[in-house]
């Protein structure tokens, strides 16, 4: 597996940014609980894809996991060499960026390409998140803090060491 700048493995990052998106995903499905809207950003991925809903769940969450890989691994390459502050500080900084990122660009893009949204299937969250009421756009921040927050620990130096041990 080739090293990241970072001396972190491939694997490494891989797993962070999975474990990072499912955290995310856990806190944007627990957040109707306490009034915040429904937020399924890998089905709003998904309907971007095929309009299929069984399909769309599917490949959105495909995609939304790829995504919180890839950009896992831009924080350990790009970000995190260039911040000083705790692993999980670091992470939550960069999680609140890729936050201002999808209100400001993702989601007016969203809304611009999704045909459900075309159509008026579905609501446009529109910029800010503000379309889908005031509760998204600070849900979504918290949703993004808790992916950089355990992005960076997981990432950082002082990360728990996976040890490997054998069946027999």
């Amino acid at each position: 597996m080739p090293r990241l700048s970072s001396n972190l493995s491939s694997r490494r990052v891989v797993a962070a940014g999975l474990a990072a998106t499912l955290v995310l995903t856990l806190a944007l499905a627990a957040g109707p609980a306490i009034g915040a809207p429904p937020l399924n950003l890998p089905l709003w991925d998904g309907t971007l894809f095929t309009l299929n809903l069984t399909l769309a769940v599917g490949f959105g969450y495909l995609v939304h996991f790829a995504v919180g890989v890839v950009l896992a691994s831009l924080y350990v390459q790009v970000v995190a060499p260039r911040l000083t502050a705790e692993p999980w500080l670091k992470g939550a900084i960069f999680g609140t960026m890729v936050w201002a990122a999808l209100l400001l660009i993702g989601l007016p893009l969203f809304d611009a390409l999704d045909p459900l949204v075309a159509n008026g299937l579905m609501a446009a969250p529109g910029v800010a998140a503000l379309g889908l009421g005031v509760a998204a756009p600070p849900m979504l921040l918290v949703a993004h803090l808790l992916y950089g927050a355990v992005l960076g620990q997981l990432t950082g130096d002082n990360a728990v060491k996976v040890v490997r041990r054998r069946a027999f």
